[in-house]
């Protein structure tokens, strides 16, 4: 495929996410796999992943060094850039005009991707977007006809377009600096001040629905001047509520070259009241998916029960059910679409599961890659520990980091003296300068228990920082993991935590996690109930807080004090402790029959037939009637 000159051909797939340059989280993966196999190539000989250039940060101001543009520039090749003053001819005739209606600029390119190049956009919309406030002269009736049409509601703050004399300095900035006037450092630093001061009202909002809907309309226009002049259409391809609008743009303005699908990767709304709850209560599954239960038996929806109708992501994602198909990652998310809102019961949502990594572990190699792992332990945490326990995690509240941290607190009672001393390594990611107040409320209860020194042993790991030249990779480490910790509060699917499956580990999963259901089914299949299989563990707050009783009814469950949910927690996290030393090898062979069982269970779930027999089909539509090609000259 060559993308160079605006006349490349075929089908192409339209993927809106922050994921553009590289893979971050779990939807990049998809894409990776998915862009590898020969027949989604064949279906799609192109694929745009589109990206904003920037988030909002802190208060709604940029940071313009963050920048998805040096990323392009560094790991693939720029083509067209709105930041810089010369471009070629051919480009611009497809860009400018998309820009001057918008006031937005387009960094276009390609960069190298799993079975061949992608072309990667890139929209920089800092002179349009900040705190709360949007200046896109299109949006108001962009949300007018949202609301009439499709039933969106999204009371955003819109203003006109920038004045002349913004617009003006920011083209003069733009050739000085590479950025547009919204994104210098100098602005930033006086918008936050002059928030500080009351100056301007900047109020927690949630900017990803925000940039969402800004980025609708351009992003649209953009591909509809990118599409193949032979006629060929589009897929947009929504995961969350980011990618949404522009599939809802796509419904009112392109219904007759562009067709949409609602995959759903996660849904924001729910997640969130698990991760924060109603008026401060705090995170927890176990109060929220027992709502969501027995809501859903009494016909109840998400707004009946929680005061949400108002939340931009809410009024977002309650309307997936329009695009012409849709899916959902897992069961679980499935039963969230459908509490969102009735309509998604009205039409089949299709399960299509992510696909599990399988990592080749022979007994030799496990060995040798244990040796590695434990040898950098000693000289990292000065012992020699002879269990490995792993966690590899983004540092995020729906993670449940500190549950690693309850089930160690047990493990610490409960493990026999051959397994001790034992580390756990948690593997995140933070800002040493200003970590998360989650990842300092794990980091406190972390110190804590290291200080009692009782045998087990918790390196709470800053990937970014571990030393260079380490001789071990990440998948050494998992292979040299015994036990795999995974016990998340919210987690739309969840086979990061069973990476270490094939590897012959013990895998504790969270209950709530949607690959439980998979891992059921073929559990069944292998003749094997879950609580009987040697390498699963099941941590299920929501479950035992249910069968202890705690409450009975959606108002019960709702006014659950914290205390109570995290003395269950507590009691979970002992079971789980309990279950894990129960399947602990005791020599050798048992320790062989882990790595059979686990890789008999992983290879049933790998990528390659779900990409080829269930998602390619979801995405994938009937040829049509070639429509008019794109007008390049316009």
């Amino acid at each position: 495929m060559s993308v160079e000159e605006p006349a490349a051909r075929g089908e192409l797939l339209v993927h809106l996410s922050y994921e553009a340059t590289r893979t971050l989280g779990g939807m990049g993966v998809v894409l990776e796999h998915l862009l590898a196999a020969p027949e989604y190539r064949a279906a799609f000989p192109r694929t745009l992943l589109v990206s904003p250039t920037v988030r909002p940060c802190g208060l709604g101001s940029y940071a313009p060094e963050e920048s998805l543009a040096h990323d392009l520039e560094a790991h693939g090749e720029v083509l067209y850039s709105g930041l810089r003053r010369r471009n070629p001819e051919a480009w611009a005739r497809v860009f400018q005009p998309v820009e001057a209606r918008h006031d937005v600029s387009f960094i276009y390119g390609r960069r190298d991707a799993p079975g061949g190049p992608v072309e990667v956009l890139l929209v920089d919309l800092t002179d349009v977007l900040r705190g709360y406030r949007v200046r896109l002269g299109t949006l108001p009736l962009f949300l007018q006809r949202l609301h009439t049409l499709l039933g969106v509601d999204l009371p955003f703050d819109c203003r006109g377009g920038r004045p002349a004399p913004w617009r003006a300095l920011s083209r003069v900035w733009r050739g000085l600096y590479g950025t547009r006037l919204g994104a210098a450092p100098w602005l930033n630093r006086l918008f936050r001040r002059a928030v500080h001061h009351g100056l301007l009202d900047a109020p927690p909002l949630d900017h990803d629905a925000m940039l969402a809907i800004t980025l609708a309309e351009p992003v649209f226009d953009a591909v509809a001047r990118l599409r193949s002049q032979d006629g060929a259409g589009a897929v947009v391809l929504a995961q969350e509520h980011l990618s949404l609008p522009l599939a809802y743009k796509a419904l009112l303005d392109g219904h007759d070259w562009c067709h949409t699908v609602y995959y759903a990767g996660e849904v924001r709304t729910p997640r969130v009241l698990v991760e924060y709850g109603e008026a401060g209560q705090g995170a927890s599954d176990a109060r929220f998916y027992n709502v969501q239960r027995l809501g859903l038996e009494q016909g109840r929806t998400l707004d009946q029960v929680y005061p949400v109708g108002t939340w931009p992501n809410f009024q977002i994602l309650r309307n997936g059910h329009l695009c012409e198909r849709v899916g959902a990652v897992s069961a679980s998310v499935a039963d969230e679409l459908r509490f969102l809102d009735p309509r998604y019961s009205l039409q089949p949502v299709t399960v299509v599961p992510h696909g599990h990594r399988l990592i080749e572990t022979e007994g030799d190699a496990k060995e040798a890659a244990s040796v590695r792992v434990l040898r950098h332990a000693r000289k990292q945490w000065g012992q020699d520990f002879r269990l490995l326990l792993t966690h590899i995690s983004r540092d995020e509240v729906c993670k449940g980091l500190w549950r690693d941290v309850d089930v160690c607190e047990h493990l610490a009672e409960l493990l026999p003296p051959e397994r001790r001393p034992a580390l756990l390594v948690m593997v995140t990611e933070w800002n040493e300068a200003d970590p998360s107040d989650n990842l300092r409320h794990v980091k406190a209860r972390v110190e804590a228990f290291n200080a009692r020194g009782t045998g087990v042993h918790i390196a709470l790991v800053n990937q970014p920082t571990w030393p260079a030249g380490l001789d071990f990779t990440r998948d050494d480490l998992h292979r040299a993991t015994d036990v795999s910790l995974g016990q998340s509060l919210y987690e739309s699917h969840g086979l990061a935590q069973l990476e270490a499956l094939g590897c012959g580990a013990i895998c504790v999963i969270a209950g709530a996690s949607g690959a439980r259901r998979t891992l059921r089914e073929q559990c069944e299949a292998l003749g094997l109930s879950e609580s009987a299989h040697p390498n699963l563990v099941v941590s299920d707050p929501v479950t035992d807080a249910r069968e202890a009783g705690l409450a009975r009814t959606v108002e019960g469950w709702k006014a659950l004090p914290a205390t109570v949910l995290r003395e269950q927690e507590s009691r979970t996290a002992r079971r789980v402790a309990e279950e894990v030393v129960r399947r602990l090898p005791r020599d050798a062979h048992e320790g062989r029959l882990l790595l059979e069982t686990g890789r008999a269970l992983a290879e049933r779930m790998r990528w390659e037939p779900l990409i080829r027999e269930q998602l390619i089909p979801l995405i994938r539509f009937p040829a049509r009637e070639a429509a008019a090609g794109s007008d390049w000259s316009a």
